[in-house]
């Protein structure tokens, strides 16, 4: 919550004093109703096709700058901690904020190109699920 009142947003941090939802204690029954509405990918990273050197899609660098400034105050960080603001204050820097952006276009492009090393794509495009009680048990 202490994000969200930083960021200036008081509707999200409201929303969270008031909430009732509480995670779901870990047990067998509930990671089984998280891998029926979350499967595992049924594609094997090693399996996928070797991309072409040139995919024809990129971006420049003012849609990314465009991208990183459209996050809503209040948005969460990642399991990094690492919070859009934080991008958005970094890009703005007079002194490096030219440098990152190039640097943060450069890898949305390799991304888009398909050409992000097989080593790490299970981290970078895998998820990560947290359990919360629902009010009700159809959900």
């Amino acid at each position: 919550m202490a994000g969200e009142l930083e960021d200036g947003n008081l509707k999200a941090a409201i929303r969270i004093l008031v909430s009732d939802e509480t995670y779901a204690a870990p047990s067998a029954d509930g990671l089984a109703k998280l891998l029926l509405k979350h499967p595992p990918a049924t594609v094997d990273a090693d399996t996928l096709p070797v991309p072409q050197s040139d995919s024809g899609l990129s971006v420049a660098e003012s849609d990314v700058r465009k991208a990183i400034m459209s996050f809503p105050a209040g948005s969460c960080a990642g399991p990094d901690n690492l919070r859009p603001r934080h991008l958005k204050d970094m890009v703005n820097c007079q002194k490096k904020g030219p440098d990152l952006l190039t640097a943060l276009t450069g890898f949305v492009n390799m991304v888009l190109s398909a050409s992000c090393p097989r080593k790490v794509t299970p981290y970078f495009f895998g998820g990560r699920l947290i359990a919360l009680e629902k009010k009700s048990e159809g959900d």
